[in-house]
């Protein structure tokens, strides 16, 4: 049996970090997991790269999280089989059906930048500032004399924004405006809600209401739409940030919230069939491009079936007893 390489041992350690945090952690996991770690020095070492990659998100210095990384991308392409259309009303439907998806995702095909599911991007605007793009994300960018405008049409980009006082920056989404104050801050957009969060100095919020927040400074978060502003909140930046790194971190997390953050990441859908393992909670750190290794973790640390549907349409289900 061949010694498995680095990169696999990685993925093996990311498993046992969530195994090891769930609450269904037996005597016998720690057992199997203590000999799993003693099989050789680089099991020892790729356990120590992840447990200190989850501890140090308490320590790490931020302006590592705010220095650009080079990423690599996973290109995750969706191919549909070829199937017989008998009849002419069967093609009018299928077309039709086509055209709808299209033009619900026409804003993302448009944009002048965008990534696929799995995919992150790096981009220097003509002004000097930064943004990496998350996946499946899109924007678009309008700078004139008066302002530098960015629509962000979908998903989640970070922003480090070059200085001009004389032309504000200005990120555009379907719930309102974000305006830059200073330097670095994140904005997300799902389901018509947007999440604003500052990693350095301020931005200034209005809705399309015209409801405002003049001020949302470092380490603070605001989730709004179009018509109301949340409460502010307090935010542990190194742990609102790991994607930066190409990371997902889950801590004690919702079951229905762990797939819908996973849904992100990938072409298709996981769907949770029973209510009743919605708000189980899960616990663990993986790589954005690899999501089936979170979908592993889940179902060993929680009584949770997966089924596969097709290779991309995945359900949970609960283990009956």
């Amino acid at each position: 049996m061949t010694q498995p390489n680095f990169a696999q041992l990685e993925q093996q350690a990311m498993l046992w970090q969530a195994r090891l945090s769930s609450d269904l952690c037996s005597e016998a996991d720690r057992i199997e997991f203590a000999q799993w770690l003693q099989q050789s020095p680089a099991h020892q070492q790729a356990w120590q790269d992840i447990n200190q990659f989850w501890n140090s998100l308490d320590s790490i210095n931020l302006d590592d999280l705010l220095e650009p990384q080079t990423l690599s991308a996973q290109v995750i392409a969706l191919k549909p089989k070829q199937r017989p259309i008998k009849t002419a009303l069967a093609l009018a439907a299928s077309l039709l059906l086509a055209l709808g998806l299209f033009m619900s995702k026409i804003d993302y095909y448009l944009a002048d930048y965008n990534v696929a599911a799995g995919q992150q991007k790096q981009i220097t605007l003509s002004d000097g500032s930064s943004i990496l793009l998350n996946t499946n994300s899109a924007f678009s960018v309008s700078f004139n004399q008066q302002q530098r405008l960015i629509t962000l049409h979908q998903g989640e980009a970070f922003f480090q924004v070059a200085s001009d006082k004389a032309r504000p920056f200005i990120v555009q989404t379907a719930a309102g405006q974000v305006q830059a104050l200073g330097t670095a801050f994140d904005v997300k957009q799902q389901d018509q809600q947007t999440q604003v969060t500052v990693f350095e100095h301020a931005v200034s919020i209005t809705n399309k209401q015209g409801q405002r927040l003049d001020k949302l400074q470092t380490a603070e978060q605001l989730q709004f739409s179009a018509d109301s502003l949340q409460t502010v909140s307090k935010v542990n930046l190194q742990r609102a940030a790991p994607w930066h790194q190409q990371r997902i971190v889950f801590q004690d997390k919702a079951l229905v919230d762990v797939v819908a953050e996973l849904n992100r990441y990938r072409s298709g859908k996981i769907i949770c069939l029973n209510d009743s393992i919605k708000h189980l909670s899960i616990t663990g750190v993986f790589g954005i491009a690899d999501t089936e290794l979170a979908l592993q973790a889940i179902e060993q640390s929680l009584p949770v079936k997966i089924t596969r549907i097709t290779e991309q349409w995945i359900v949970l289900s609960q283990i009956k007893p």
